[in-house]
């Protein structure tokens, strides 16, 4: 594979999944009604901040119109929401220019599959990091936004369950992030699927007759074999529950080495991009720069700084 080659198949690739995973984001967004959000941003450093004016408690009184005497004054306060940058890549991948010359292919046609490859896989990394922080970040407020419904498999009555933990604004759920076992019981519990929104990869968007969209994925993060049955996790997601920021600050390079039979050509790339949760602001101290799926998944990495309940990204439940 000469320099040319070379050149060719990084355009190629990176054009082929810029391409495919721009149109597949911009349709997740509408179809899971921008609750888990995918868009492109430019964040510098290891952390974004965000800082905005907490709501104010108390902010009107009763008072006395032929009293007197001093009042209790209140403070406006700032809060400050914190997203955190993860570090993403590829392994080197084999593409020993041998092979191409072999078979008289053109570079291009190996970039172009690869690039749609890599676009499916980075969507779904995405989605269950997403998923496996916003799940870390609810679990530990415990029954304030969790139901246990561990006591049977998923049905309308434990969804109805989980979205009045959210009471006057349980509206404000309007996707449901499932497994796809979970959603078999729902449908065997007389539940038709009536409308497919979206189909890319491991990722199915649906709708049911409520009006609330399905996000059905087999998420690691919607799984959990510790207890006996095994249980499947449920998020009622509010809109922006999730923002998942693209940094595009993709890039990759060749490297072609002797000393072997053949001669080997390998590629590796690598990007970045920010993770924020709805109500939850990263701990810069316990949850550190560049974090691995460990620490993501870790709830004391997730700070809540929203007073109310009904203001964070949504809810959860647990079923068989």
């Amino acid at each position: 594979m000469a320099l040319t080659d070379l050149q060719v198949f990084s355009q190629y690739l990176y054009s082929s999944m810029t391409e495919v995973l721009k149109q597949q984001i911009d349709l997740f967004n509408a179809a899971s009604r921008g609750t888990i959000v995918l868009r492109s941003a430019a964040h510098q450093g290891d952390f974004s901040d965000m800082a905005f004016f907490k709501k104010l408690t108390g902010l009107v009184k009763r008072r006395d119109a032929y009293g007197s005497g001093a009042v209790s004054e209140i403070t406006m306060e700032h809060l400050l929401d914190t997203s955190v940058k993860i570090a993403a890549g590829t392994p080197p991948v084999r593409l020993d220019p041998g092979q191409y010359k072999w078979i008289q292919r053109a570079p291009e046609e190996a970039a172009a599959a690869m690039g749609q490859q890599l676009a499916v896989d980075a969507l779904a990394d995405m989605l269950n990091t997403a998923i496996s922080g916003v799940r870390a970040a609810l679990t530990q407020e415990g029954a304030a936004v969790v139901h246990d419904g561990s006591a049977g498999t998923l049905t309308p009555s434990t969804l109805n369950n989980a979205a009045r933990l959210r009471g006057d604004r349980s509206n404000e759920i309007v996707s449901w992030i499932v497994h796809s076992k979970a959603m078999h019981d729902f449908y065997g519990d007389n539940l038709a699927n009536v409308e497919r929104l979206f189909n890319y990869g491991s990722v199915n968007v649906v709708a049911d007759p409520f009006g609330r969209v399905f996000v059905v994925t087999d998420s690691p993060s919607l799984f959990n074999a510790t207890p006996t049955p095994d249980q499947y996790l449920t998020l009622g997601l509010a809109p922006e529950a999730v923002i998942v920021g693209q940094n595009n600050d993709f890039d990759d390079n060749f490297e072609k080495k002797n000393g072997d039979e053949n001669i080997i050509s390998t590629y590796q790339a690598e990007w970045s991009f920010n993770l924020g949760i709805k109500g939850f602001a990263w701990d810069k101290t316990n949850g550190g720069k560049s974090p691995n799926d460990a620490a993501l998944a870790l709830g004391t990495n997730w700070d809540k700084y929203s007073t109310d309940i009904k203001d964070l990204a949504g809810v959860m439940t647990n079923t068989q």
